[in-house]
């Protein structure tokens, strides 16, 4: 009798304890939700993840993905030829007999207008002042991609030898920070007019 009134005992004692973990969890998770700069960067993040989710279906890389890419190669090309350098352009790809650049993802830009758009949609702002910052910092970002679309076809073609160099650090970080300081100067702007 006494083995199975300790071992009831035992088993009171251990449901007490869970409970009082579990509750620890959730006042932690209540904290954590509480404070505002959490709440906003729960919230980029769940709209980062719903971004990747649909990004990664063949429909998006088909029909979105792939023609931003032809789009960059045609502008990039565009912009190639009238200053001499005779590229063709074939789908996603820029070239001539010298050297030759595909806009893969990662080179289409479509990741920090995503990053632009979700932080922009999270912070409390108006309609119209999220939509300025999109419009404006859209434009700006669509054309700092382009301008790095062009230069990596330079650099290619004149100093292959830091080609890597430029495509795989300086411009992913130019590009990170240059994202950053478009949300910045929109953030500061949007500060401004309250």
């Amino acid at each position: 009798m006494k083995k199975k009134t300790k071992k009831k005992n035992q088993q009171k004692k251990q449901i007490i304890e869970n409970r009082g973990s579990s509750l620890s969890i959730n006042s932690s998770w209540e904290k954590l939700k509480s404070n505002p700069i959490n709440k906003l960067l729960l919230k980029f993040f769940t709209l980062m993840i719903v971004f990747y989710i649909f990004w990664a279906t063949p429909f998006i890389q088909e029909n979105i993905i792939l023609p931003i890419s032809c789009l960059y190669a045609y502008l990039a090309g565009s912009f190639l030829n009238i200053f001499g350098y005779s590229v063709n352009i074939l789908n996603d790809t820029v070239g001539n007999s010298n050297f030759s650049i595909s806009i893969k993802n990662g080179c289409d830009g479509v990741e920090g207008l995503a990053i632009f758009l979700c932080a922009i949609l999270i912070y409390p702002a108006t309609i119209s002042q999220k939509a300025k910052g999109v419009l404006i910092g859209f434009s700006f970002l669509i054309l700092l991609n382009l301008i790095r679309v062009i230069s990596l076809f330079l650099t290619g073609v004149h100093l292959p030898g830091i080609f890597d160099l430029m495509h795989e650090s300086i411009w992913q970080i130019a590009f990170i920070l240059l994202t950053l300081f478009a949300l910045l100067k929109w953030v500061g702007w949007v500060s401004g007019e309250k």
